[in-house]
């Protein structure tokens, strides 16, 4: 397969700053659970202090830790600026049908053609888009999936150093 260096776009730039919050979300977990631990020590031992501050410094230190090591990889690729270009070819495209959760919260037959709003909530219903490129599948969007058919060269944009899939482009 040939690959081709390229610079990050601000599209790219965006994709991989969300995909940082993960760190963000473990980090604000482990100090909410820091939190409740100072709330219960100061509620039983309220004349020391070493305990809670032992605590709080702790708690600070591995979120920060946990921050970092979760998001290396992103900050990395950010950092580079470059996203390495694949060249593939396009085994076959896939269609299937989503239902979205929780949309169709009780449906009975029956009951449901007599009371449709009480008991005729059906699912909502949405399509996913599919390419298969060798043995893996790459979930697309509406718009790519239309342009692209099978034996179709196509370009499969990775980050450099944490090889991340960006987006697929039809070459």
């Amino acid at each position: 397969m040939e690959q081709k260096k390229r610079p990050l776009t601000e599209k790219d730039i965006m994709l991989i700053r969300s995909e940082k919050r993960m760190g963000f979300v473990f980090a604000s977990l482990l100090l909410t659970a820091a939190a409740f631990v100072s709330l219960v020590l100061t509620l039983l031992k309220p004349d020391e202090t070493l305990p809670l501050a032992l605590t709080i410094t702790l708690s600070i230190t591995l979120s920060t830790l946990v921050v970092f090591l979760v998001n290396r990889k992103h900050n990395l690729d950010l950092k580079n600026g470059q996203k390495y270009v694949k060249a593939a070819i396009l085994s076959h495209k896939e269609k299937t049908a989503s239902y979205e959760a929780g949309s169709g919260k009780l449906y009975i037959p029956v009951l449901g053609d007599l009371f449709p709003k009480l008991w005729g909530q059906k699912m909502r219903k949405s399509q996913k888009y599919y390419f298969i490129i060798g043995e893996e599948k790459h979930e697309v969007d509406e718009l790519v999936y239309k342009m692209a058919e099978p034996e179709d060269k196509i370009e499969m944009n990775y980050t450099y150093p944490g090889n991340n899939l960006l987006g697929i482009t039809i070459d």
